[in-house]
């Protein structure tokens, strides 16, 4: 058994803000709790979670077979960037804050020069992963890096939820930590200030509703939803905001380089540019990641631009009134009714 000391000591150096160890067996719990949810309808269809072998994605030895140990870490992207101002003739979507820089990539990149040293002390054979079809957040309740939250994501008790998760699956046996006991006890914050009610039961989401997991769905909105979308483009974080476990998090400084979007961009722009140069724009951030789909994007600017009012922006909404995209269209005329 490898004492996990040592491998802590070099992540830390490496720049990784906290390392926990679990064991690779599967995931059983998660897989029960997924299988639920597919049998209750509450994913979107864009997810696929119904086409795949829910059991052997909860099962990391079907990445490496041999593995014996989950080396998780965690990085905080609560930074002490601000959020600048929208300029009134220009109006701006907003960018939820884990999409400002692409953590993942930088954990993901601290990650591999760890395994490095891995391969060199130990001779292990590992996997790494960050922002993946592995049982991330389970991964990360085993290990100890903190407990389920009632809006489904992960609270570490110094960084919150304000943190990406990253693994590395090793065929080594590693000591491993104990698990997170916590739990939010009797606060239900979170359930009460989703804005379209998509917690519908302590760590169940119905992803129908949810912001987050809708800005990638291609499809025209709900009114209801679309009321309340408010200027998002990408991304919600509004159960996060309103969570008491997240109030007395330090911003950290700026570690992450690669994938830098900011907290909003030009809605405007996003609507006059092609595919390709949105990708080359934001080239290396999540939100040009292969799954995302460009035209959910750009429903999503129109949705924005209904809510914002402003008056300067009815020529670009009467152009996409036209659009050939029916789902562009619909969402166009929607946004011009709110007018």
């Amino acid at each position: 058994m490898i004492d996990a000391r040592k491998i802590r000591t070099v992540g830390y150096d490496i720049g990784i803000d906290l390392i926990k160890i679990t064991t690779a067996e599967p995931f059983n719990e998660a897989a029960k709790r997924i299988k639920y949810q597919i049998d209750e309808g509450l994913y979107l269809d864009s997810e696929h979670w119904h086409l795949r072998d829910v059991d052997r994605s909860c099962d990391v030895r079907a990445v490496l077979p041999g593995a014996r140990s989950i080396i998780a870490a965690c990085q905080c992207y609560l930074t002490d960037e601000r959020a600048e101002s929208d300029v009134t003739d220009d109006p701006h979507g907003s960018i939820a804050r884990y999409t400002w820089r692409n953590h993942y990539s930088d954990l993901r990149e601290r990650l591999k020069k760890l395994a490095g040293f891995l391969k060199t002390e130990y001779d292990a054979n590992t996997a790494v992963f960050s922002n993946s079809e592995i049982p991330e957040k389970p991964i990360a309740q085993r290990s100890g890096i903190g407990y389920f939250g009632k809006n489904s994501l992960i609270i570490n008790e110094r960084f919150g939820s304000w943190v990406v998760l990253g693994e590395i699956i090793a065929d080594i046996e590693i000591d491993p930590d104990p698990p997170h006991r916590g739990n939010c006890g009797d606060c239900s914050i979170c359930v009460e200030m989703c804005p379209t009610h998509a917690i519908i039961e302590p760590y169940i989401i119905d992803r129908r509703r949810c912001i987050q997991a809708l800005t990638n769905w291609y499809g025209v909105l709900p009114d209801d939803i679309a009321r309340v979308w408010s200027n998002r483009l990408y991304g919600c974080t509004d159960c996060q905001d309103s969570c008491p476990a997240n109030r007395a998090v330090e911003a950290q400084p700026v570690r992450a380089e690669v994938g830098y979007v900011g907290p909003s961009a030009s809605l405007r722009e996003i609507l006059s540019m092609s595919e390709k140069e949105y990708r080359r724009k934001y080239a290396r951030n999540q939100m040009t990641a292969r799954w995302i789909n460009f035209q959910a994007i750009r429903r999503n600017a129109l949705v924005a631009l209904g809510n914002i009012r402003s008056h300067g922006t009815m020529p670009l909404l009467e152009k996409y009134a036209r659009d050939n995209d029916p789902i562009l269209a619909k969402s166009a005329r929607w946004a011009m009714a709110r007018f």
